[in-house]
């Protein structure tokens, strides 16, 4: 008669799952150690799937508006309801590789217009409820004053010179900024602006007292640059170069991960285009990771890289 140890084979089964389980994580986290610090030619949400839950510290990106830009590999022209279905599933992704106390730090326009898609869309406040449904915390919203206005100013007007229908549109872009579960950051790390430590005169709280205490002194240009940054309004100059057919200034991610993480913190973008955030990145001493649908566009990002390094190498 056949006699079954079923302790054992219950035994057996969840070492199994247990080693299945350790490998995959093994895996993972091995994948991690290989991404970072460099530009993946795969579709963004493919990739973030490769990565460990709560792995980031900041995300800066800039995805496709759907206003039928003529990328070489990918469509932008979806309908709308598809092209927000699809944003959900990467913002997801996002959230869910996203430290605790991670940021995301998202360049978008104000509104767009899609004509015969779906007419003029309130576009920064479609990606807000999509975000906010995920989960997101909101952090602030950034307005982006271009410096050197390269944009051509419409010419539709709408009904000329009447009150009938006039065309009233805002090209401006916007970041939205928001935070996974906490908005502070667990841990201090290293900030950009250095400091010295000495005694500076204080004036005691509720009186005309004056006492000496050590404070960390900062130097006007870096205090200044601060204050900047924490106002919700950031000066910027358009980059022109037009490696790729949506251009990103250096100036965005470069102002978002100066003021939103700390030295060596992991900083992603799902559209890297030509490698513009993980320049910034690289520049201020984070680490980086990158993904791109397009090849030609992730060859270029490595050029850039590859120059950057160079440069700080000499």
């Amino acid at each position: 008669m056949l006699q079954i140890n079923f302790s054992e084979k219950i035994v057996d089964y969840y070492f199994f799952h247990y080693i299945c389980d350790y490998l995959q994580k093994k895996f993972i986290m091995n994948n991690l150690d290989q991404m970072i610090n460099n530009i993946h030619n795969m579709d963004c949400v493919e990739g973030m799937s490769l990565l460990p839950e709560s792995c980031i510290d900041l995300v800066v990106t800039s995805c496709p508006y759907n206003v039928g830009i003529s990328y070489d590999s990918y469509s932008d022209d979806k309908s709308m309801s598809d092209y927000f279905e699809w944003c959900k599933v990467w913002l997801s992704e996002i959230y869910r590789t996203l430290k605790d106390d991670g940021r995301i730090a998202l360049n978008i326009p104000y509104e767009v217009n899609v004509r015969d898609r779906g007419g003029r869309v309130f576009i920064a406040s479609e990606f807000w409820q999509i975000m906010k449904e995920i989960g997101f915390g909101f952090f602030g919203i950034v307005d982006l004053e271009e410096s050197s206005p390269q944009r051509s100013k419409t010419t539709a007007w709408g009904s000329w010179m009447s009150a009938s229908s006039p065309y009233i549109y805002n090209p401006k872009e916007c970041v939205i900024l928001a935070y996974k579960k906490e908005y502070k950051k667990k841990e201090k790390g290293e900030s950009i602006w250095e400091y010295t430590e000495g005694l500076v005169e204080t004036r005691v709280k509720g009186s005309e007292s004056l006492v000496m205490k050590n404070k960390r002194i900062y130097s006007d240009e870096d205090k200044q640059d601060f204050m900047e940054l924490v106002f919700g309004q950031w000066k910027y100059f358009a980059d022109t170069k037009s490696l790729t057919k949506a251009t990103y200034s250096l100036d965005i991610p470069f102002k978002a991960i100066k003021i939103l993480t700390y030295k060596n913190d992991i900083v992603l973008d799902c559209f890297s285009g030509s490698g513009t955030t993980a320049l910034a990145a690289k520049k201020l001493n984070r680490r980086y990771i990158g993904f791109e649908i397009s090849p030609n566009y992730t060859q270029i990002s490595k050029e850039r890289l590859d120059k950057l390094n160079y440069d700080l190498n000499i």
